[in-house]
């Protein structure tokens, strides 16, 4: 009788740990955002190369195609900063809101969100067409 109290005390436990230890999922929500509430959105980052650094604007229509791209993005849990670490070139999304919020976002295999990196679950969905907005720069 004893042990199965130790059992199930432990398992409990455990079960407690795991569940209070997962992070959490973001706090923004790409789908909700709307074309109607964007200003403006600048493209920045480094190919990775030497004097490879860009900055430009999108155009409305490429606005309009890019939050809609954004709508479909399906971000999971919260992931380590050292696990989202990639050598190279690396893309910046700044979106200003008409409100004058401001958030930036940087899509690769993990999802950089303003300073927080999450799991992008439908990466292999639609990864070419980030790859597609990262070439106008």
């Amino acid at each position: 009788m004893r042990k199965i109290k130790m059992l199930l005390l432990i398992s409990l436990l455990s079960l407690y740990l795991f569940t209070g230890c997962e992070k959490q999922k973001p706090v923004i929500d790409l789908e909700s955002i709307d074309i109607s509430e964007i200003e403006k959105i600048e493209l920045s980052g480094t190919t990775g190369g030497k004097d490879g650094h860009f900055s430009c604007d999108l155009s409305e229509d490429e606005r309009q195609d890019f939050v809609e791209l954004l709508n479909r993005v399906e971000l999971g849990n919260e992931v380590n900063e050292n696990d989202a670490m990639a050598d190279g070139g690396v893309t910046y999304y700044h979106i200003y809101f008409s409100n004058g919020d401001k958030i930036t976002i940087s899509p690769g295999p993990v999802f950089k969100v303003q300073d927080t990196y999450y799991k992008f679950n439908n990466f292999d969905e639609l990864w070419d067409q980030f790859v597609m907005f990262n070439s106008i720069g």
